[in-house]
């Protein structure tokens, strides 16, 4: 994804909106440790207007710190209780990166999350109970694990443009993903035995996105990237998406359930950054919620994978790795879903570097109505793709995960 749409950045549009954080009915007067943070630095934002300072001034580095909350095993365990996990897997391939060797995380690395080099690869420490991990190739981030998998598309368009600002849709991209699970987490355990609901899912992405923009503001960073995330809750999958990355719910060999594409415009997907602070994430998101079955299949990518094939083919590789798999031997080789997800990502990069190829793609530009030149070719792109399957989650073999 290679566009941007930039709107004015004045810090009368950050004060104004938030007015919309003043709740009109009533709610639970819970506030993440994480929102703390945000709020403070928001407020910071709403004082200086009086002052003679202007509109760019800079964030106070004085403002406090956001800090995440710490888990412990006892409390992960407490809120373990879904009906199924996800056994899944993943692979990626860096387009916009120096390296093809994708930057895998855990959680636990992120110790001091306004430090910039915390965002660099550190060895996970042992017996952290915080194994939940991030994969970053390009600009694309994943975070997988067994109760909530998420695909946020960094925009490189940021690096593209004349611009002088610092920009770097990678570090978007992976503190976005990161910052919802962790506020995910510790709103399970604060409501728990209760279950999340479309109100806190509005919550936690907002004040991801709050926390995110505060995030980048300290480094002086610009970015922005769209976003698919889908989240255990029970026996149902809540999912998240803006922009144009997709989740697919494939049943029998069907894909029965997919996310609506949103668009700024022709080509340019709906995004969340550093430039879009009049107006919040839960304004623009398509929030739903899917009741699972075990043996379901859920695919979620970046549209470098979905420009590349059509979901017809996604469906037939699907099919075609789950009827070898059960017709093979009971094999751990045969049965790793690592294949699937490599399977899949060699084919969209087969057809991204043919340049005769005709994609789903090709076939978005081919349709606009102003005169344009005729598309033809693979999209050569960053590539990312998350594929689980639906396992019940039974006493024995829960594995507990942030």
């Amino acid at each position: 994804m290679a566009t941007i749409v930039r709107t004015s950045l004045s810090r009368s549009l950050i004060s104004s909106k938030r007015l919309l954080l003043i709740p009109t009915t009533p709610r639970r007067t819970y506030v993440s440790s994480i929102f703390k943070g945000a709020r403070s630095y928001f407020l910071g934002f709403r004082n200086r207007e009086d002052d003679d300072s202007g509109d760019d001034a800079m964030v106070e580095e004085s403002l406090p710190f956001v800090q995440y909350p710490l888990f412990t095993r006892e409390q992960l365990k407490k809120i373990a209780t879904d009906k199924f996990k996800l056994d899944f897997a993943h692979a990626s391939f860096g387009y916009h990166s120096d390296s093809i060797v994708p930057s895998i995380n855990s959680l636990s690395d992120l110790t001091d999350p306004t430090q910039l080099n915390t965002l660099l690869p550190r060895r996970r420490p042992q017996g952290s109970p915080a194994d939940t991990l991030s994969i970053k190739a390009g600009d694309d981030t994943m975070l997988v694990s067994p109760t909530i998998i998420a695909v946020a598309d960094g925009v490189s368009g940021w690096e593209d443009s004349t611009s002088n600002e610092n920009t770097s849709s990678g570090i978007w991209s992976r503190s976005m993903v990161e910052t919802f699970s962790r506020l995910m987490t510790e709103y399970k355990i604060r409501i728990f035995p209760h279950r999340l609901k479309k109100r806190d899912i509005k919550e936690i992405l907002d004040d991801s996105y709050l926390h995110t923009s505060h995030l980048m503001d300290l480094q002086k960073l610009s970015g922005s990237s769209t976003l698919v995330l889908g989240m255990l809750s029970g026996e149902t999958l809540q999912m998240i998406s803006i922009g144009d990355s997709k989740i697919y719910i494939i049943r029998d060999g069907k894909i029965i359930k997919t996310n609506t594409e949103q668009m700024q415009s022709e080509l340019c997907p709906q995004q969340i950054g550093t430039h879009t602070l009049d107006h919040l994430p839960s304004d623009i998101a398509w929030i739903e919620s899917f009741k699972l079955k075990e043996g379901d299949y859920i695919v979620m990518c970046s549209d470098g994978i979905s420009d590349n094939l059509y979901e017809w083919e996604i469906e037939n590789y699907v099919s075609e790795w789950v009827n070898k798999n059960s017709s093979s031997s009971s094999s751990k080789k045969a049965s790793n879903m690592k294949n699937l997800a490599t399977k899949l990502l060699i084919k969209a990069k087969e057809v991204a570097f043919d340049d005769y190829a005709y994609t789903p793609y090709n076939e978005k530009v081919n349709s606009l109505k102003e005169p344009h030149q005729h598309s033809q070719g693979g999209k050569v792109d960053d590539m990312s793709i998350i594929v689980a399957k639906v396992v019940a989650n039974t006493p024995s073999t829960t594995n507990i995960k942030v």
